[in-house]
């Protein structure tokens, strides 16, 4: 018996390396020559080991990565056609440089970026034709390292296609300072996204706004990333306005600095947070703290007074119809007009007085001279 399963074994041994004979491993293919390969490739006889492949599986391997490749050197060839054109046609002849091209082309796919997002950025600034990989990827390279997907970047590039001449030394330093106010990550993507001519700012326009809220306002380091974060319009308006916008929340409505950094306060304009919130008022809805901070009435939240859908304040906050919303509105802007009437001409009697006070003046000696 012992006899009879040595023998098996041996003969198991001997097919073995017969099999491994006819037919090499697949890994070891490359050390093959030309003629080696191309028979292996189209011999009928079972080539399957336990390394290696059916010969039907990499005829179809072998078919389908050369179709692959030919497709995409296609669809490159059509890109690399598509900005000579344009470089012929914006810039001239002279200007363009077929390595060039390439290289930005190369340089823009690796970055996750497809052949219509490609022409997207071809159509938003035909200058990346021409110009460096380094000058005109600058701004590319930077989004891409904060993780924005090629969908946002483009958004982004749509907003503000000037970005796409930005150097690397002018948007590094601004996204790290906008990071170091608070704009982790997540919150610097989304802020981008929404207002991308942020990156066209210089670093001190950004710290004088932050400045600006921390003397002025007295908002505190974490209020004033909320702010930025949720309001980031507010590095483009003018301090005056965005002054007094605080002071009608702050003194006018009793609002303290938290509530006002939670509240998305500076998305709004001053004239739709006064018609919102003299409107409650006059409902006897909203009432202006005391001087203890008290009031008669509990208040609405100035994020359900200022940003929500004019629907929902109507319906949820000042339970009320649109058409007695627009006529009080109409009645509002009829006593602005007035005010501003009735002080303009107030402070043309005041200027009347002071210069007759001072023609007495002037008089005066003249009459003792005499």
């Amino acid at each position: 018996m012992r006899g009879r399963l040595k023998e098996v074994a041996q003969q198991a041994v001997s097919l073995h390396c017969q099999l491994h004979r006819i037919q090499a491993p697949v890994r070891y293919w490359p050390l093959c020559t030309t003629l080696e390969r191309h028979n292996a490739q189209n011999a009928g006889a079972w080539t399957y080991t336990s390394r290696g492949f059916h010969k039907a599986g990499i005829s179809r391997q072998s078919e389908k990565t050369s179709s692959d490749s030919l497709s995409a050197a296609k669809i490159s060839s059509e890109v690399l056609e598509t900005l000579r054109q344009t470089a012929a046609k914006h810039f001239g002849k002279s200007a363009m440089d077929a390595s060039g091209l390439e290289s930005v082309i190369e340089s823009i796919l690796k970055l996750g970026l497809n052949q219509a997002q490609l022409k997207q950025l071809l159509t938003l600034n035909p200058k990346i034709a021409v110009q460096p990989p380094q000058r005109s990827l600058a701004a590319l390279n930077a989004l891409n390292l904060l993780g924005l997907n090629p969908s946002n970047i483009i958004k982004i590039l749509e907003k503000c296609p000037d970005l796409l001449g930005a150097k690397a030394h002018q948007l590094q330093p601004l996204i790290e300072n906008l990071q170091k106010y608070g704009l982790g990550e997540g919150s610097l993507q989304r802020v981008l996204v929404h207002s991308p001519q942020i990156l066209n700012l210089s670093a001190k326009q950004v710290n004088n706004t932050v400045r600006f809220f921390k003397d002025k306002c007295v908002f505190t380091a974490a209020q004033i990333t909320e702010i930025l974060r949720t309001s980031p319009n507010v590095l483009f308006e003018k301090f005056e306005e965005l002054e007094y916008k605080f002071q009608y929340a702050y003194f006018r409505m009793g609002i303290k600095q938290s509530e006002i950094a939670k509240s998305a306060l500076f998305r709004v304009s001053l004239e739709e947070l006064k018609q919102r919130h003299i409107f409650l008022e006059r409902l006897g809805l909203y009432q202006t703290p005391d001087k203890k901070g008290q009031t008669q009435i509990v208040n609405p939240k100035l994020k359900d007074v200022i940003s929500t859908s004019e629907d929902h304040f109507l319906a949820k906050v000042a339970r009320s119809t649109h058409e007695e919303f627009d006529i009080f509105k109409k009645l509002l802007s009829c006593e602005e007009i007035e005010k501003e009437e009735l002080e303009s001409s107030e402070w043309g009697d005041e200027e009347e007085l002071e210069k007759d006070d001072s023609s007495e003046e002037d008089d005066g000696p003249l009459q003792r001279n005499r």
